[in-house]
């Protein structure tokens, strides 16, 4: 590569930066694999068009200005439950459909003829973004949704845990009860770790619970609450009840429930 390159190398560098984002928040695997977009995307970019350096350079720093954008956009709690890594990646689609059309319009604007390494740079950018979107875009459409095409994520432990010192979690399932829609229930059984009786366990977890942003209301067996979820996308709220009926038992342990129906 000849001097004149460089800018499209430091554009690069900066879409290749963007794997931090998800590292950060100490994603799943599949999170990082997505985040592999965003590089594609901006790399793209600074080696398919034609531009020269100023324009260049801005339209990578735009696109790496709105990756990070919708990444923020989606995963800012806002005091709602953080939505899985899918919302974001759709956005990044999104924008990666986006910087495809610049890529046509720039070569129907800025004919290449009589420049093969170029035209060779813009015919192979164009070709792995497009086939990135075509491949996420069809391992998208395997989404499980329910019949009125909602979408559903399993609650995540983090949404009850760290639980504090005083409590001790038992055991811990996130699809205890589930159907074929996406649809599940967490169960998250606790006891006291000071061997409490039922009553202050019960009290305890719920003042923890409230303190993580569920708005838990008593009612005739126990305590229920439902918190949003945000994100970019149109998910389900996840629901929460425990029951305070012991029905006789003397088991000191309070099984705490999350939906996403």
């Amino acid at each position: 590569m000849n001097g004149t390159d460089g800018w499209r190398w430091w554009t690069s560098a900066g879409g290749a930066a963007l794997l931090v984002l998800p590292l950060a928040q100490d994603a799943p695997p599949a999170a990082v694999v997505a985040a592999l977009a965003g590089p594609v995307v901006v790399c793209a970019w600074a080696w398919g068009t034609r531009r020269g350096r100023t324009a260049g350079v801005s339209g990578g720093a735009a696109l790496i200005a709105a990756l990070v954008a919708t990444f923020a956009v989606s995963q800012w709690p806002r005091g709602a439950v953080i939505p899985p890594w899918v919302d974001w990646f759709v956005g990044w689609l999104l924008i990666g459909a986006l910087g495809l059309a610049a890529l046509v319009g720039d070569r129907l604007l800025s004919p290449i003829g009589g420049d093969p390494p170029a035209s060779r740079r813009w015919t192979t950018s164009v070709t792995v973004l497009a086939a990135l979107l075509l491949l996420s875009g069809c391992g998208l459409g395997l989404l499980a949704t329910d019949g009125d095409g909602s979408l559903r994520f399993t609650a995540r432990a983090d949404e009850v845990l760290p639980l504090p010192t005083s409590l001790r979690l038992v055991s811990a399932d996130t699809c205890t009860d589930g159907g074929s829609s996406g649809n599940c229930t967490a169960e998250f059984v606790v006891t006291a770790t000071d061997g409490a009786d039922r009553a202050t366990t019960t009290a305890r977890l719920v003042a923890h619970l409230r303190g993580r942003g569920w708005p838990l209301q008593p009612d005739a067996r126990g305590y229920r609450g439902a918190r949003e979820t945000g994100g970019i996308l149109a998910w389900t709220p996840h629901r929460m009840w425990l029951s305070t009926d012991t029905d006789g038992a003397v088991d000191t342990t309070v099984t705490v429930h999350v939906g996403n129906l």
